[in-house]
């Protein structure tokens, strides 16, 4: 595996973590606040601690999972979280550890994905809760771009979900769903690169990987910019109308929060 995560990689996700981080992370601030506004918090995959570090500012108790050293380092050093180094599922934590367990772009990743999943659960306290947000096999521009879709990123994305099949994963795994949805959003701009890539390839030319293009040229930009505001996040928001954008937001809990009664809702805590 450390050889489809080279240092080039580990070098374009920390800077898609840290660039703008308030702004990146707000949406899934939120989304936890519904239901948590406080406890012992643990990201999985958290990279350079990207996201933790929007979480510094309130009562939370900071805990990552990060597979490179160097990165890990740098999460540790910027969050003062409690680092775990190496595959999640080997971390050591006790059952019953966490209120809220957050695993954003990883699940798609592992080669157990149900193990993982099965400690998380494990790890969750009673009353805790489980939010992951993973690429959707069944949005729209996943069938309509087929083999260039970037959701599949091949080598590195070894399982691919759907909300129905995450839900069955899930439910199967003794897990209490709050919420599946898939928020407006879109590989389509990334995978355009993968048909140009196609294309230079048919005709002898070899592409550059994406993490060694380098910074584009103002041009560049501006007309990406143009067509990120306007005909991809159209086609984004009416995909999630439908159920099938890019991606996938689920949130769990560990037994059935209703049953239990309100006591983890942010009105309850507030």
């Amino acid at each position: 595996m450390p050889l489809h995560y080279d240092e080039d990689y580990h070098r374009a996700i920390v800077t898609a973590g840290e660039k703008s981080a308030e702004g990146r992370w707000r949406m899934q601030r939120e989304r936890i606040s519904q239901y948590k506004k406080s406890g012992a918090l643990l990201d999985i995959g958290c990279s350079s601690g990207g996201f933790l570090g929007t979480m510094k500012r309130g009562s939370w108790e900071l805990h990552g999972i990060e597979m490179n050293a160097s990165t890990a380092e740098k999460a540790k050093a910027s969050t003062g979280a409690e680092l775990f180094v190496g595959n999640a599922a080997d971390a050591p934590f006790p059952a019953g550890r966490f209120d809220v367990i957050t695993c954003f772009d990883v699940v798609e990743h592992v080669y157990q994905p149900r193990q993982l999943l099965g400690k998380v659960r494990e790890w969750l306290k009673p009353d805790g809760i489980f939010y992951t947000t993973l690429p959707n096999i069944d949005s729209w521009e996943a069938r309509l771009l087929g083999t260039c879709w970037y959701g599949l990123e091949l080598p590195r994305h070894l399982s691919h979900f759907s909300p129905r099949s995450l839900r069955y994963v899930m439910s199967s795994l003794g897990f209490q769903e709050i919420a599946i949805s898939t928020p407006a959003s879109s590989y389509v701009e990334r995978s355009a690169s993968y048909v140009c890539s196609e294309f230079l390839e048919k005709v002898g030319i070899s592409p550059v990987p994406m993490v060694n293009t380098g910074p584009r040229g103002f041009a560049s930009r501006a007309v990406r910019k143009v067509l990120r505001l306007t005909l991809i996040e159209l086609f984004a928001a009416a995909a999630s109308l439908a159920g099938a954008a890019g991606s996938i937001e689920g949130i769990f809990s560990k037994f059935d929060l209703k049953a239990s009664g309100p006591a983890v809702t942010s009105e309850t805590q507030s």
